[in-house]
């Protein structure tokens, strides 16, 4: 029995370890299979055949077979094949302590690409800080607010087109009566050919008949433009018998950077035969064999030809060059310059009829991928500007051609919501970018923070030569475009109560927000606006006359919104009188007394309020009697003065002043009473210059009481104070 037990254990332990052994000759043999596929994945990405490393990366990816290191060559691919919300999935799987400093850079774009720009600002600041030299990083470090004022300009309106296809429609441009650009839809039916980049048909010339809003049905355009690989896309010279297209026999569109055995771009120029159709393009003078040239634009004059390459001498990437016409041929190529040119990609120049330089590029700050930017020269420094939302988006987005209008024209991008690949669109421009610096800025009073409206503001340069006189808007603001050149300006105030104010500013860039803060001098003075009862709409042009207590006597106007101020004397009480044509005369009182210098706002404790005068509209007005008389008291008069006033700058109106007592005292008296009261300041105003025939006196006694207040009824004297009053009416206008 022992024995049996012991050969049990036995057998048992030599089935385990044949298991093990079995699993563990499978795990050796599963890692040398996916060693195998990664190689072979790798092989492709390394041969820029993006499409079939993806197919070969995404299995292993999805079982955890890919090292992070690999996984980054699985994101860049999706980038390089327009995949980018894939791109950053893969990114945010992968430790962010693994990435290199390309990874950085690459997870920015594709955040970007996909819209995120707050989060890509954090990874391309990451990537700035080991990279401090580079300037697409420089360029679009803190981009979002940037970015969030490109994308609050809607500039362009944007159209596609009907003859775009499901592949890749690009570089269109016009030529009589056709629009040519390149395309990789099919063309042969019986053999197709796909370059392992994307896994797409080559591209070849197409032309589609303009037909107002719409097109032809696109056609080849020639079968003599047409080869093995990618033929496109073409610029066509103004006497229209030169044709420049870019060719290649590798599958990029800009290529490898580098002498590395690889075929890149070239130029080759098709000349206009005499029956109408283009010869077999030749090679020009300025390819390099072992580097790109490509995108092509020739000038009208025939003289200068730019293009996209990526020799050595430039930025990084491809960039932009030039080549001038010479009696032999061609200059050496010369690089447009680091204002153009960063250590992106620069690519597919345009110049328009004004000499502006257009072009794309993923090396300035842009909304991601390629934007379109347009840039002028200005004493051989270029100046460069995004082109704006919505030409560009957050997608690539490039070849632009403008028609002669300098108002139409086209473009393509692989935005979202297109028919296919990249896809054509035809734009018009609704508000061109500016190449003039823009400068705003408010004047304020640095007490109040009050607008200083109507003020004479100077811009002078360094040396004290003026560059511009203007004057702040009613609200403060001065605003004007600058030329390019400008780096700092100097704004130069001197107003009334204010001391003088200069304040040199930079303007190398656009100004928006600046202010210009004046101290004011030690004087005295008010401010505030008039209002309407009882809507409160500001009332403009109303005469405001202060009259001071010494005799001084001075008035001012109310401006459009209502609005006055003007200067007091120190220690001073003032009676401020509001009038205005077909308005009611407001009086309020004011003093300086006691006061620290300054303008104060008058509303804040007077109501400055008026009523327009309506045929039978009443206000009250304060007349004090003594008891039992009707004689005018002096304080009385200056009631009455004000309606003098009123009734001169109103002289068709007719008024009633009618006298009202309380009802204490036999009703017989209060109603003598009131009728002589009401004579009296009739009479005052008339032996004052009003017309008798203008004005009439009515005593009401105690007819018209207030409130409760009638004979027998308990009430207080301030009740009864309430039914003493003068009223005004209007009975004629």
């Amino acid at each position: 029995m022992m024995k049996l037990k012991t050969s049990l254990i036995i057998v048992g332990l030599l089935m385990l370890s044949v298991s093990s052994q079995s699993q563990n000759y499978k795990n050796k043999m599963d890692s040398l299979v996916n060693s195998f596929r990664v190689n072979q994945a790798t092989k492709a990405y390394d041969n820029l055949a993006y499409a079939k490393a993806i197919r070969r990366y995404e299995p292993l990816y999805q079982k955890g077979y890919l090292a992070d290191s690999v996984k980054s060559q699985l994101a860049q691919a999706y980038l390089k094949v327009q995949e980018s919300q894939k791109a950053e999935e893969v990114y945010a799987q992968m430790q962010e302590n693994t990435f290199s400093t390309n990874d950085l850079f690459f997870y920015a774009q594709a955040l970007k690409y996909n819209g995120k720009y707050a989060e890509a600002d954090r990874y391309m600041a990451k990537y700035l800080d080991a990279n401090v030299e580079d300037s697409r990083a420089i360029r679009q470090n803190n981009s979002l607010p940037t970015i969030e004022k490109i994308l609050s300009e809607e500039r362009y309106l944007i159209e596609d087109v009907d003859f775009n296809s499901r592949q890749s429609d690009f570089g269109a441009i016009v030529f009589d009566d056709k629009v040519l650009f390149a395309s990789a839809r099919e063309v042969d039916v019986v053999i197709r050919r796909e370059y392992a980049w994307k896994e797409t048909p080559y591209l070849n010339v197409f032309s589609a008949k303009v037909k107002e809003d719409s097109y032809g049905n696109p056609k080849l355009l020639s079968t003599n433009l047409k080869s093995m690989y990618h033929d496109g896309p073409v610029c066509i010279n103004a006497e229209g018998n030169e044709l420049y297209i870019t060719r290649n026999t590798f599958n990029n569109l800009i290529g490898k950077k580098g002498v590395d055995g690889t075929n890149h771009l070239k130029l080759m120029l098709s000349q206009k035969l005499s029956d109408g159709t283009w010869s077999k393009p030749k090679d020009i003078s300025i390819n390099d064999q072992g580097y790109s040239t490509g995108h092509a634009y020739i000038t009208k004059n025939n003289q200068r030809l730019y293009f996209a390459s990526d020799r050595p001498g430039g930025y990084g990437g491809s960039d932009i060059w030039y080549v001038n016409r010479t009696d032999n041929g061609w200059s050496e190529p010369q690089n447009l310059g680091e204002e153009v040119n960063t250590e992106g990609d620069e690519m597919f120049p345009f110049i328009d009829a004004e000499n502006k330089l257009y072009f794309a590029s993923n090396g300035h700050l842009g909304l991601g991928g390629l934007d379109l930017f347009v840039a002028t020269d200005k004493n051989g420094q270029y100046q460069v500007h995004n082109m704006g939302y919505p030409i560009n988006s957050e997608k690539d987005d490039f070849s632009l051609f403008l028609k002669e209008d300098g108002v139409n024209g086209y473009f393509a991008s692989n935005r979202i919501g297109g028919k296919g690949d990249d896809d054509i669109y035809r734009f018009k421009i609704l508000d061109a970018v500016s190449f003039k610096k823009h400068l705003k800025s408010k004047l304020l009073d640095k007490q109040t923070r009050q607008i200083i409206a109507n003020t004479p503001v100077q811009l002078s340069d360094k040396d004290g030569n003026v560059i511009k006189e203007l004057v702040s808007d009613a609200q403060g603001m001065i605003e004007t475009d600058l030329p390019l050149e400008t780096r700092e300006i100097i704004l130069a105030v001197n107003a009334v109560d204010y001391y003088p104010y200069s304040d040199e500013i930079d303007v190398s860039q656009d100004v928006d927000a600046h202010e210009m803060e004046l101290v004011p001098l030690p004087v005295y003075g008010i401010y505030g606006k008039v209002f309407l009862l009882p809507d409160m709409q500001p009332i403009p042009e109303v005469t405001l006359l202060m009259e001071a207590k010494t005799g001084d006597r001075k008035t001012a106007v109310s401006n459009a919104e209502g609005a006055f101020k003007t200067k007091l004397k120190p220690d001073t009480e003032y009676d401020l009188v509001f009038t205005k044509k077909a308005y009611f005369t407001k009086r309020v009182k004011f003093s300086t007394v006691g006061r620290d210098t300054g303008y104060v706002n008058v509303n804040e404790f007077v109501e400055l309020e008026m009523e327009k005068a309506e045929v039978g509209k009443s206000i009250e007005i304060e007349i004090l009697y003594d008891l039992g008389k009707w004689n005018i008291r002096e304080d009385a008069a200056t009631e009455l003065d004000d309606m003098i006033q009123f009734l001169n700058d109103n002289p068709s109106i007719k008024i009633e002043l009618g006298s009202h007592t309380d009802a204490r005292g036999t009703k017989r008296s209060n109603q003598t009473l009131s009728q002589k009261r009401a004579e009296s300041a009739v009479q005052y105003m008339v032996d004052r210059g009003i017309a008798s025939d203008r004005i009439q006196a009515k005593g009401y006694g105690e007819t018209r009481l207030k409130n409760k207040c009638a004979d027998g009824v308990p009430c207080s004297e301030e009740e009864h104070q309430a039914n003493r009053r003068s009223e005004v009416t209007i009975i004629a206008m």
